[in-house]
Protein backbone atom coordinates (compact mmCIF):
# COMPACT_ATOMS: atom_id res chain seq x y z
CA UNK A 1 0.00 0.00 0.00
CA UNK A 2 1.26 3.56 -0.48
CA UNK A 3 1.61 6.37 1.32
CA UNK A 4 -1.07 8.03 -0.71
CA UNK A 5 -3.89 5.91 -0.04
CA UNK A 6 -4.23 5.33 3.22
CA UNK A 7 -7.44 2.45 2.70
CA UNK A 8 -7.44 -1.19 2.58
CA UNK A 9 -8.67 -1.48 -0.88
CA UNK A 10 -9.54 -5.47 -0.67
CA UNK A 11 -12.06 -4.26 2.33
CA UNK A 12 -13.59 -1.96 0.00
CA UNK A 13 -14.15 -4.09 -2.77
CA UNK A 14 -15.28 -6.72 -0.33
CA UNK A 15 -17.65 -4.11 1.05
CA UNK A 16 -18.96 -3.02 -2.15
CA UNK A 17 -19.76 -7.11 -3.05
CA UNK A 18 -21.60 -7.42 -0.09
CA UNK A 19 -24.01 -4.53 -1.14
CA UNK A 20 -24.10 -5.17 -4.70
CA UNK A 21 -25.22 -8.88 -3.54
CA UNK A 22 -27.57 -7.41 -0.88
CA UNK A 23 -29.18 -5.27 -3.54
CA UNK A 24 -29.71 -7.94 -6.25
CA UNK A 25 -31.02 -10.10 -3.88
CA UNK A 26 -33.49 -6.74 -3.08
CA UNK A 27 -34.60 -6.60 -6.75
CA UNK A 28 -34.98 -10.40 -7.35
CA UNK A 29 -37.35 -10.24 -4.15
CA UNK A 30 -39.61 -7.18 -5.94
CA UNK A 31 -39.55 -8.46 -9.17
CA UNK A 32 -40.80 -12.17 -7.86
CA UNK A 33 -43.54 -9.75 -6.24
CA UNK A 34 -44.81 -8.38 -9.13
CA UNK A 35 -45.27 -11.03 -11.35
CA UNK A 36 -47.26 -12.89 -8.37
CA UNK A 37 -49.56 -9.50 -8.71
CA UNK A 38 -48.23 -8.32 -5.40
CA UNK A 39 -48.45 -4.78 -5.13
CA UNK A 40 -44.78 -2.90 -3.92
CA UNK A 41 -46.49 0.29 -2.79
CA UNK A 42 -43.09 1.76 -4.72
CA UNK A 43 -44.92 5.11 -5.36
CA UNK A 44 -47.30 7.37 -3.44
CA UNK A 45 -48.86 10.58 -3.48
CA UNK A 46 -50.04 13.30 0.00
CA UNK A 47 -51.06 16.31 0.02
CA UNK A 48 -48.55 19.46 -0.83
CA UNK A 49 -47.76 22.09 2.36
CA UNK A 50 -50.20 24.28 -0.59
CA UNK A 51 -52.80 21.87 -0.61
CA UNK A 52 -53.34 21.63 -4.08
CA UNK A 53 -54.11 18.80 -5.93
CA UNK A 54 -51.91 18.04 -8.69
CA UNK A 55 -52.78 14.44 -9.60
CA UNK A 56 -56.16 12.30 -9.41
CA UNK A 57 -54.97 10.15 -6.46
CA UNK A 58 -54.67 13.03 -4.04
CA UNK A 59 -58.31 13.44 -4.37
CA UNK A 60 -60.15 13.23 -1.19
CA UNK A 61 -56.68 13.04 1.16
CA UNK A 62 -55.92 14.68 4.18
CA UNK A 63 -52.78 15.70 5.24
CA UNK A 64 -50.36 13.13 6.50
CA UNK A 65 -52.58 10.66 4.24
CA UNK A 66 -50.61 9.11 0.94
CA UNK A 67 -52.60 7.12 -1.71
CA UNK A 68 -50.74 4.28 -3.76
CA UNK A 69 -50.09 5.52 -7.23
CA UNK A 70 -47.73 2.02 -8.55
CA UNK A 71 -51.15 0.57 -9.25
CA UNK A 72 -49.54 -3.18 -9.57
CA UNK A 73 -53.50 -5.20 -10.12
CA UNK A 74 -55.44 -2.11 -9.86
CA UNK A 75 -53.54 -0.59 -5.94
CA UNK A 76 -54.78 2.50 -4.80
CA UNK A 77 -53.78 1.94 -1.49
CA UNK A 78 -54.62 4.46 1.09
CA UNK A 79 -51.96 5.06 3.52
CA UNK A 80 -52.57 7.10 7.18
CA UNK A 81 -49.76 8.02 7.70
CA UNK A 82 -45.39 7.58 6.47
CA UNK A 83 -45.17 4.74 9.16
CA UNK A 84 -48.11 2.90 7.82
CA UNK A 85 -46.51 3.13 3.99
CA UNK A 86 -43.14 1.91 5.70
CA UNK A 87 -44.71 -1.12 6.90
CA UNK A 88 -46.62 -2.23 4.38
CA UNK A 89 -43.50 -1.71 1.90
CA UNK A 90 -41.79 -3.87 4.40
CA UNK A 91 -44.36 -6.65 4.57
CA UNK A 92 -44.53 -6.75 0.50
CA UNK A 93 -40.68 -7.12 0.35
CA UNK A 94 -40.29 -9.29 3.20
CA UNK A 95 -43.82 -10.80 4.03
Amino acid sequence: MSDYWPYDEEAIYQDADILQAQYEMEARQLSAARRAGRCQHSSVVGVSASGEILYPEQEGLKRGQMRCTEHTNGCAELFESQEDWDAARDEALYG
